[in-house]
């Protein structure tokens, strides 16, 4: 397919916030957080994560065009690090009950709850665009986190809510650490030990 994989320009950066946002954008997560019409959460989706896209993530394009995106946040650069207080904190509905915003809020405290008390980096949004999920693309890019991660001694920290990730995730050098079912589903928590 001749997918090219390297760190992404600053042009190609809203671009690559509108492929996380097809490739997620159905996930447990999000169709919890965001219920309801497909083309809602793919706009909350790319509020979400184009904001989240940063110079220097990991990128595959073929011909010029991003087809995929995998980010790694420097410590300090994860949710439990940059939400606000407000949040952070968990409502006082459960989460079968909540709605709107008392989804988001949920949402976050769990991540915030399952934060790596350790210095690490916060890999994700890992997405490939649905045309070409399955095709090596997602594991061209994780390599590439993967060898700047052990090349520089680093802890990695993800969360997955597809169950199919989690051997995909496994194959890269990430042991589950926690399965959480807080909202109804479950969450794999991953940490990965530089090699």
């Amino acid at each position: 397919m001749g997918v090219e994989v390297r760190a992404l320009r600053d042009a190609e950066l809203a671009l690559a916030g509108a492929v996380a946002a097809r490739a997620l954008r159905d996930n447990p997560l999000m169709t919890y957080s965001v219920p309801g019409d497909g083309l809602d959460r793919l706009q909350i989706a790319y509020d979400t994560f184009g904001d989240r896209i940063q110079p220097g993530m990991i990128g595959a394009l073929v011909g010029g065009h991003v087809i995929g995106i995998a980010g790694a946040n420097a410590p300090g650069g994860c949710i439990a690090a940059t939400a606000t207080p407000e949040l952070r904190t968990m409502p006082g509905v459960s989460p079968a009950e909540a709605v709107g915003y008392d989804r988001a809020r949920h949402t976050v405290s769990v991540m915030c709850d399952h934060d790596l008390d350790e210095r690490h980096i916060h890999v994700g949004p890992v997405g490939v665009e649905p045309g070409v999920q399955g095709l090596g693309v997602g594991s061209a890019m994780l390599r590439r986190i993967c060898d700047l991660l052990d090349a520089d001694g680093e802890v990695a920290w993800l969360e997955t809510d597809k169950p199919e990730n989690v051997p995909f995730y496994r194959r890269h050098g990430f042991d589950v650490d926690v399965e959480e079912r807080r909202l109804g589903f479950p969450i794999w928590f991953m940490r990965r030990t530089p090699r």
